[in-house]
């Protein structure tokens, strides 16, 4: 074959890996869905598809999409295969069996002590994962690997939990610095394991299953115990070198505000974290109030707590304002429990991102995030599917 020949063959190699990878990121396709997610014609996706059908690397299957009737293409190891996720939050460790869809088939809990070494923790997951890889659902299914989901910043490159400034982590013991989490947790359950940001997780799956869908660039705030985030750039999730990207919670507005416990003063976590908020109603609530009770009460017109979650709005916008003049994303979303205070927390971020934000740099609008809380299982079984290929990330 001569030199015009080679490079045909190499363009059709390359255009049939991108299809793929399309129906990876996407999921069930159609073929007009496909041609706009990879730039390709129609005729050529038809082409491509047809090769991939007779080298059973897709299926074809009747569907609709917008009331015709369509021909979609999926992936043909994705009908019965799975994906183990982990979550490990500041109190809880949830593992789950998550399929190409996003469908959670089994899910089991259990709470977690933030001062136990690694090699405990370690042991936690293990047992975890052995639950839910026992259960009926999962089976002899087969399973494409763990998606291991941390509260805290990670070296995407390493795969390590990487050693901060002044040696304290939120919610780990320091045994967790440099530790092989995956290399070890992969020998232990026999599967590849990947290591990813909870922020950057619960973003992945609103890109793809919920409030992200259809978009590029996206801001993801997410509001909890503590405030997290993460960033949609080309519609690849961007994880920078060596962890760090889209620690928002960390964005400080106040030289001389409250300590935060990374070392700085004025931290958007001093003020909207959820410790931070429930200080403020201890005294109308009680001590046992919860974050999640906290934004319930603001959804439905409780004064003291709609004036704190308002309040919070405001640091959210002084906080994020530019930032998003920097990015200009389509849509920022808001995750995490205090999300549930639905338009109580909605409506004032989204008032005060138009007043504070340049019209040139807000294209889009503030929204709620959809998937509430299995978001961070979802976006890690997804990352265990598709790994790199949702990743933006210099080295």
């Amino acid at each position: 074959m001569g030199p015009g020949g080679g490079a045909l063959a190499e363009l059709r190699r390359g255009n049939l890996e991108k299809v793929v990878s399309a129906l990876r990121q996407g999921g069930t396709l159609s073929q007009s869905e496909l041609a706009r997610m990879t730039g390709l014609s129609e005729a050529t996706v038809s082409n491509l598809v047809r090769v991939l059908v007779e080298d059973d690397r897709v299926k074809l299957s009747k569907g609709r999409r917008n009331g015709r009737r369509v021909n979609l293409v999926e992936l043909a190891e994705a009908a019965g295969e799975l994906a183990l996720a982990v979550a490990v939050g500041r109190e809880t460790i949830t593992a789950a069996a998550v399929d190409h869809e996003g469908s959670v088939l089994v899910e089991r809990a259990c709470p977690r002590r933030a001062d136990l070494p690694y090699d405990a923790e370690r042991a936690a997951i293990v047992r975890l994962i052995d639950e839910v890889r026992g259960a009926g659902e999962v089976g002899a299914r087969p399973l494409a690997g763990v998606g291991l989901a941390l509260c805290v910043s990670i070296d995407p490159v390493s795969g390590t939990v990487p050693e901060v400034s002044g040696g304290r982590l939120p919610a780990f013991d320091p045994s967790w610095y440099g530790a092989d989490v995956t290399g070890a947790l992969s020998a232990e359950v026999g599967l590849p394991v990947r290591l990813i940001n909870d922020g950057d997780a619960a973003l992945l799956a609103e890109a793809r299953w919920g409030a992200a869908r259809g978009c590029r660039d996206v801001l993801y705030l997410h509001l909890s115990a503590g405030v997290g985030g993460a960033m949609l750039l080309g519609g690849l999730l961007y994880r920078g070198g060596h962890g760090g990207i889209g620690e928002l919670g960390h964005s400080s507005t106040d030289a001389t505000g409250r300590l935060c416990a990374c070392g700085n003063r004025g931290c958007l976590e001093t003020k909207v974290g959820g410790r931070a908020l429930l200080d403020h109603v201890a005294a109308l609530h009680g001590d046992d109030l919860t974050l999640g009770r906290l934004a319930e009460l603001a959804r439905t017109g409780d004064p003291g707590c709609v004036r704190i979650v308002t309040d919070a709005a405001q640091d959210i916008v002084t906080g994020l304002a530019n930032v998003v003049a920097v990015l200009a994303p389509e849509r920022l979303v808001l995750g995490g429990e205090l999300a549930e205070a639905g338009p109580a927390l909605l409506e004032p971020v989204g008032r005060g991102m138009r007043r504070m934000a340049s019209p040139r740099n807000w294209r889009g609008g503030v929204v709620l995030a959809e998937l509430g809380p299995q978001a961070v299982a979802r976006g890690a079984a997804r990352f265990a599917f598709d790994g790199g290929e949702l990743c933006l990330q210099s080295l």
